[in-house]
């Protein structure tokens, strides 16, 4: 919100998440702002919190297996030329996920490295660049 986002939507799966990312908002300001909704749960509590139309941006922090596991939940949670960022991820674990990636319907557009962890940019490979 503060680099220019119209509205946020955030789940996690972990109750302390969400209550970093509240706290997190207050601190920079944003307590309160109708346009951050945070809740509790996964893939399918963002997904009502999107109410049904996919984001610009999905950002996901978290080990490749579980990301893996995520891939179907993709495209209902990204919209038509959003971008995916995975991160999280070890680097020695990108190239398998980039195959399940890449056998369910998305490119991947960068891949960034630091120290022993990765990112992944994705988009969905049906979107014209």
């Amino acid at each position: 919100l503060r680099l220019g986002a119209a509205t946020v939507a955030a789940a996690d799966c972990d109750p302390l998440a969400e209550r970093a990312t509240r706290e997190n908002a207050a601190l920079n300001g944003l307590d309160g702002a109708q346009a951050l909704t945070v809740t509790t749960g996964s893939a399918q509590a963002l997904s009502e919190l999107l109410g049904g139309r996919g984001a610009d941006l999905l950002l996901c922090n978290i080990l490749a297996p579980v990301i893996e596991a995520l891939i179907p939940c993709f495209p209902r949670l990204l919209g038509p030329g959003g971008v995916g960022l995975l991160s999280g991820l070890l680097v020695d674990q990108a190239p398998g996920l980039e195959r399940d990636l890449l056998a369910a319907g998305w490119r991947v557009e960068q891949r960034v490295e630091q120290d022993r962890w990765g990112l992944l940019r994705i988009r969905s490979a049906s979107d014209v660049a």
